[in-house]
């Protein structure tokens, strides 16, 4: 093993803003708003600090650098050591030591990052993505995972053994938004903001090619980003009611005088506030700089908040405006179960942005895949799986655990005390099992039958369909009522909708599915919709066993998934058995 030394100085020229990025005020007659850069030091990212009006970087503890090496032989590159770091002190300049294996080749390239980039193993890129959803820590920071600084690639003749200068620049923007004049009602909060416009600001570059950087450069440009996102969702650390400023990481570009961009604003009570502004000039999007821009709200609060409506009747039923949800310590609904909501909208799900399976979940704090559960406690025995392996239905706690003379064939806006579900009660504080929906929303919404879903599938126009909300796409089935003349069933083509189409139409997500014998995992987000239903029904297996809650997959067109129901009898670990977890959404019965 050989040891090196690399002091990282960071170039001035490269990583000082000149001057002050100018001021931008949108749509308000007060003139400027003077901006200034806080030089609070949030953890895991390099900070700008003012010094006479302008600004520079420094390190601080707990940054995080990692090095590439690259060894070329033969004109051929290839990806070799990758040691990283995590700073323990910071400033302008700092000094780490990270430890290589020795090789042979005819010379070498190293490349050093902070955060998130990732090489392929030729050695003749890297890739980083600039997340489209943001989250800083602070109200004055902006999120760690959206920044990217890259030094310029230097290249050796042979594996250093002496200290080793590295210039590094920020490739990503940095806008400071205000936000002002906005009427919010007496008790809500901004909870988060969304910008969007005309041009990517976000997204994944797979080709930040290591030619570049040793040639200098970079930053890159705006052509680079090949995964774009034209918006940018912030969800502040901190709810505000008054006048206030956020950060946003954006990748480098021009807006254009003339350019269309929206302001929308989300409260903590679900209210929507949207501001469609025109540029008065042009705005500089500049690596490593920060732009300052003020947007003028006033006046939208006589229009807002965009309240949403209980349901909307497609088929003749009336279908709630979104999924039935579960989060610990968060927004509760009106006359709610603690922790219990409708959706914010239809198209909401946890794990928007996301794809695939998802297996290393550590809790359901914040999900809408439920096993029926017990209903008497809070959202977690909704979700509960690994408890299944117990011969003691109160043990795992399913919701319809059938009498022997099957008495009870369907849940739907009812409640038991007892898991055979032989004591109906209508009491919500004593009800232990029985319909979820029903029972968090105390009376006012209620888990579909079978026959409800059935009489949607006949009378119904269904396809499958994306819905862009301005930060994700997201995909799921869309029913609607047909028109005059227009033949009930499936569409052919896919569905790009409209805000107008959700507001008279079914949208269901594809938020994934629950199926395992084991917790926190959900299969296919973004590729399965799985609904379930209240009614009892014979098992697909053929084995005389009653299942309790249809299930859907309306992303495959089925009316039910492998045509029948969830076993509550042996064997409990069938895959679609008690631990099995699917999504609801519920009928409006107030």
């Amino acid at each position: 093993m050989k040891k090196f030394i690399t002091s990282i100085l960071v170039a001035v020229a490269a990583f000082t803003a000149c001057s002050q990025s100018e001021d931008i005020t949108i749509n308000n007659s007060e003139g400027k708003v003077v901006f200034s850069a806080t030089a609070d030091a949030p953890q895991s990212r390099s900070v700008l600090v003012e010094e006479a009006g302008k600004y520079h970087a420094e390190w601080v503890a707990g940054d995080y650098l990692e090095l590439y090496e690259i060894t070329v032989t033969d004109g051929t590159s290839k990806k070799g050591n990758n040691p990283n770091t995590t700073l323990t002190e910071g400033g302008k300049s700092v000094k780490v030591q990270f430890d290589l294996e020795a090789k042979t080749a005819d010379s070498y390239i190293y490349v050093l990052s902070h955060n998130n980039a990732s090489m392929n193993g030729a050695g003749t890129y890297l890739a980083f993505t600039l997340p489209s959803a943001q989250a800083p820590t602070a109200m004055n920071t902006y999120d760690p995972l959206a920044d990217l600084i890259l030094s310029k690639g230097v290249e050796l003749a042979a594996q250093p053994t002496e200290t080793v200068n590295f210039e590094m620049a920020r490739v990503t923007a940095l806008a400071k938004v205000t936000i002002k004049n906005l009427a919010l009602a007496a008790d809500d909060a901004v909870k988060s903001v969304i910008f969007s416009c005309d041009k990517p600001i976000a997204g994944k570059i797979t080709k930040m090619m290591i030619s570049d950087l040793v040639a200098g450069n970079y930053p890159l440009a705006q052509s680079a980003v090949d995964t774009p996102a034209t918006a940018v969702s912030v969800t502040l650390p901190e709810a505000q009611t008054a006048d206030f400023s956020y950060y946003m990481s954006v990748w480098p570009t021009t807006l254009d005088a003339g350019s269309k961009c929206t302001v929308t604003i989300h409260t903590t009570k679900e209210a929507v506030y949207s501001k469609e502004i025109t540029l008065p000039k042009v705005m500089e999007l500049v690596s490593g700089e920060i732009t300052a821009f003020t947007v003028n709200m006033a006046g939208i609060g006589e229009d807002a908040p965009v309240e949403m409506p209980d349901y909307v009747t497609v088929a003749g039923i009336k279908w709630a405006m979104g999924n039935l949800e579960y989060e610990l310590n968060g927004t509760t609904d009106e006359g709610f179960a603690t922790g219990w909501r409708i959706a914010p909208s239809q198209e909401h799900h946890f794990n928007m942005g996301t794809t695939g399976d998802l297996t290393g979940l550590t809790d359901y704090n914040k999900v809408a895949l439920f096993n029926y559960g017990g209903i008497g406690d809070d959202g977690s025995h909704s979700f509960y799986a690994s408890g299944y392996a117990s011969a003691t239905p109160d043990t795992y706690q399913y919701a319809l655990h059938l009498a022997s003379d099957g008495a009870v064939t369907d849940i739907s806006g009812k409640m038991f005390t007892d898991a055979t579900c032989a004591t109906a009660t209508t009491d919500f504080a004593a009800a232990k099992y029985g319909d979820i929906a029903y029972w968090a929303s105390k009376g006012q919404y209620r888990m579909p039958t079978t026959a409800e879903f059935d009489k949607l599938y006949t009378e119904a126009c269904y396809a499958n369909a994306t819905y862009n909300d301005g930060v994700y796409t997201i995909k799921g089935t869309y029913f609607y009522n047909p028109a005059e003349g227009e033949t009930a069933g499936a569409v052919a083509e896919t569905k790009s909708l409209s805000p107008e189409d959700l507001a008279v139409g079914l949208f269901l997500p594809w938020s994934g599915r629950g199926y395992d014998n084991a917790d926190y995992k959900i299969y296919g987000v973004d590729s399965n919709g799985v609904y379930r239903t209240s009614t009892v029904n014979s098992n697909s297996k053929g084995d005389g066993l009653l299942g309790y809650g249809g299930i859907y997959r309306v992303n495959s067109g089925d009316r039910d998934y492998y045509n029948k129901t969830i076993r509550t009898k042996d064997p409990k670990t069938y895959a679609y058995g008690v631990c099995a977890r699917y999504a609801i959404r519920p009928i409006y019965v107030k």
